[in-house]
């Protein structure tokens, strides 16, 4: 990969310059960037917004038991804020992976415009019916106040040369542009995309919900969504004001506040 194309200290720097970032805690290969993140957060003499970036990350987190691999060329970090820049009230933080996610898709418009991107309820990121970008979003039980937001995104990582069942269900931002992305650039993007979406959270509820609705890949498709032992299935009708996904069932209308999409019709 080229070097423009990957982290230096004077990258770093303008990333540091260029956005609201107070700290960043960078690493060549980390296990993951989240469990990082918890550790940090733990020490309440650190300053934040800290982030949490590494170039190659080994033992990623999803949600569940998902586990997220990312080699070289991946954008993998974990974001650490007080609930005071988040700035909405902590029963809406549920509405925080919805809020990245809408960032994500914005940013990735806005570097190469034309992509078909759209969200998966309620925390990835899909371009043409792939998986683009994995959400993670923890509050730390020993950090009372403190959010950490783990992103993952497929952007100079290649899948041209995997699997085909791969091939069907994952792909970069390289394999549908057709060339490679700055890295520092694609991370100052999505980060000011960050700070400017969750300030609309914080002043227009509305807005939220407005645009995720714009980019809601379900919309229209048969899905199938668990919860424990509890399946809702149906035919997907959007999500309402507090980011919860509305499903039509045989049984009528149904909400699902939280919960897996186990699978859904692919257009």
């Amino acid at each position: 990969m080229p070097d423009s194309h990957a982290f230096t200290l004077e990258s770093l720097r303008r990333v540091a310059d260029e956005t609201f970032l107070a700290a960043l805690d960078f690493h060549r290969e980390l296990p993951s960037t989240n469990d990082r993140a918890l550790a940090i957060a733990a020490d309440v003499e650190r300053v934040t917004p800290l982030l949490v970036l590494t170039e190659t990350q080994t033992s990623g987190r999803g949600r569940g038991n998902n586990r997220w691999w990312a080699g070289p060329g991946a954008l993998t970090f974990s974001l650490i804020v007080d609930g005071g820049w988040i700035a909405v009230p902590t029963d809406r933080w549920p509405q925080i992976a919805l809020t990245v996610g809408l960032a994500v898709c914005e940013s990735v418009e806005r570097l190469r415009p034309g992509l078909n991107v759209g969200l998966k309820w309620p925390n990835d990121v899909y371009l043409d019916d792939r998986k683009l970008c994995g959400i993670l979003v923890e509050v730390p039980s020993q950090a009372s106040g403190r959010v950490i937001i783990g992103v993952g995104v497929n952007v100079n990582n290649s899948y041209g040369s995997a699997p085909a069942e791969i091939q069907r269900t994952a792909i970069s931002l390289r394999d549908a542009a057709g060339f490679e992305f700055s890295l520092p650039e694609v991370l100052t993007e999505m980060l000011q995309s960050l700070e400017s979406q969750f300030e609309r959270l914080a002043n227009d509820h509305g807005h939220l919900v407005r645009r995720w609705s714009d980019y809601c890949l379900l919309s229209g498709r048969h899905v199938r969504v668990r919860w424990g032992e509890t399946v809702t299935e149906g035919r997907c009708i959007g999500v309402d004001d507090d980011g919860a996904l509305l499903v039509d069932t045989q049984n009528g209308p149904r909400r699902c506040v939280a919960g897996v999409v186990e699978s859904f019709e692919r257009g």
